[in-house]
């Protein structure tokens, strides 16, 4: 009988690895402790890597028809505006912007995909208990709506479930950290307001701070820090739409059809995501402000990384005894990618709310960073989460560089044109669950295009790629050939410059 995985959560990170797990015959049984889909806009943001790891699952383009696309972000301080970035400047990557979509739509479209891949949902079934062995995940199941409970053997258990993850709880993983002080509160719905639509807009005041996000259908986000004093008996949609008019210095009127909640925010991490046949993943295993956006797109990945390497040890094209080597890498460059996103939301709440001399330094800091072009180097790559780059681990080799080209880093999407009319991104060559060798030659056979050769290197075990063509000179920055082997997840696990002007291996 094939493994089978139980998905403990069906949000967008828990569905994301359902589907990855699914694309590759991989059985899996996704339950909820939710009677239906909720239908609030929750997380709003996706990131150009979230996009490609979307694309990777087949929705992407759903997700471009459904969503509002942001092309940048502007800042102001007490009014003046102090800097303003874009994305439309992002190189290796074919999605040069955010995607404002509300996190119901993001999980609805998955659940389409789920469904149509042969995969369904239990609802209303909550995870009581978990005990396992060296082979088996015993789980404790209860019915909500019949108040039963039961007990399902699986291979592999994957938490999905949020910062009060039940999974978690049941296996004894400390979840560390603290909760911010400052309660924030957010509505979402219709608002006549002159705020330009195709970007997303942080008002830094003295008196704390505004965001506003326009989503699809003329709806808008508006997230603030809570005032100190709220009158007794005020609505917490008027406080929301009284304090954003104080803060934005273009007038925004809420419409009637507003939704309004209020939250705390933590900066929180589990003590490890990986315990035997039990895995973390998204809030579960971090939970962090929402600045910056990071959370629904840094969860989508940590469940697609992981998805790819159970699916190989499910379906046995990766021996069973490897499996501890297989998902330490996943939990180290898990825990360096958290690392990253912890302390950068940690720094943007922080900078928030800073007053009198550290305020003029932060907007003096923000306003340098626009005209010098870090923000457009820097910062917006990291936002995006387009820059991505692991530190390796024991016996992963030391990283190396060619061109764009990065061992332990992301494969820049580059777009290269080929025998194809239409051109063809690097991505394009990807396996949704192997690793491919794609072999560079800038040489290769003259012309203006790049040709395309498939192959299969039944001794290595991969499938090979040939891009022959001086055309990889200016898209890749290499003037010899190159072999990169990259893993289902889009990240280069070996580079192998041909030091002696020959082809390279790829083993």
């Amino acid at each position: 009988m094939s493994p089978r995985v139980l998905i403990v959560g069906a949000g967008p990170v828990g569905l994301a690895a359902a589907v990855s797990l699914r694309l590759q015959g991989v059985p899996v049984t996704v339950v909820d402790k939710a009677a239906s889909p909720h239908t609030h806009p929750k997380a709003v943001v996706l990131w150009p890597r979230a996009l490609e790891v979307f694309d990777g699952l087949g929705v992407a383009d759903r997700l471009e028809t459904e969503g509002h696309p942001l092309t940048g972000q502007h800042y102001h301080s007490n009014g003046t505006r102090v800097a303003s970035l874009t994305f439309r400047r992002l190189r290796h990557t074919k999605y040069r912007y955010a995607l404002a979509i509300p996190q119901h739509t993001t999980e609805r479209v998955l659940r389409e995909r789920l469904s149509a891949l042969g995969g369904s949902i239990r609802t209303h079934t909550e995870l009581t208990g978990l005990r396992q062995d060296a082979d088996t995940v015993t789980t404790t199941l209860a019915d909500l709506d019949t108040g039963t409970t039961r007990e399902e053997t699986y291979d592999w258990v994957i938490g999905a479930d949020g910062v009060h993850s039940s999974v978690r709880s049941a296996t004894g993983i400390g979840f560390e950290g603290h909760t911010y002080e400052q309660t924030f509160l957010l509505s979402d719905g219709p608002c006549d307001t002159g705020l330009a639509t195709d970007s997303a807009h942080y008002f830094m005041t003295d008196t704390g701070v505004l965001v506003m996000v326009p989503l699809p259908d003329k709806q808008w986000r508006a997230f603030i820090s809570a005032p100190r004093e709220i009158p007794e008996g005020e609505a917490l949609v008027d406080t929301v739409a009284r304090v954003v008019s104080q803060r934005s210095p273009v007038p925004v009127r809420f419409l009637d059809g507003h939704a309004a909640g209020r939250f705390r925010i933590h900066r929180k991490a589990a003590e490890r995501v990986w315990q035997g046949r039990v895995f973390l993943v998204g809030d579960a295993a971090h939970a962090h402000s929402p600045a910056g956006a990071q959370g629904i797109n840094t969860g989508v990945e940590d469940a697609t990384s992981l998805a790819w390497r159970l699916g190989g040890i499910c379906r046995g094209s990766v021996p069973t005894a490897d499996s501890e080597r297989v998902f330490t890498q996943w939990s180290d460059e898990r825990h360096q990618v958290v690392e990253n996103v912890l302390r950068d939301t940690d720094l943007q709440t922080r900078l928030w709310g800073v007053r009198g001399f550290r305020r003029r330094l932060r907007d003096a800091a923000l306003y340098g960073a626009e005209r010098t072009g870090l923000l457009d180097r820097v910062v917006i790559p990291r936002q995006t989460q387009i820059v991505q780059r692991f530190s390796p681990g024991p016996g992963q080799g030391r990283p190396k560089a060619v061109g764009v080209l990065r061992s332990h880093a992301r494969l820049p999407n580059v777009e290269i044109p080929t025998d194809a009319s239409a051109g063809t991104r690097l991505h394009d060559f990807l396996s949704p669950t192997e690793p491919v060798a794609i072999e560079f030659d800038p040489a290769g056979t003259p012309g203006h295009h790049t040709k395309v050769r498939h192959a299969a290197a039944g001794g290595a075990g991969l499938d090979v790629v040939s891009l022959s063509g001086p055309a990889l000179r200016s898209a890749l920055g290499i003037s010899r050939r190159v072999t990169c082997v990259v893993r289902p997840d889009g990240i280069v696990a070996e580079l192998t410059p041909d030091t002696a002007g020959k082809g390279a291996g790829t083993t």
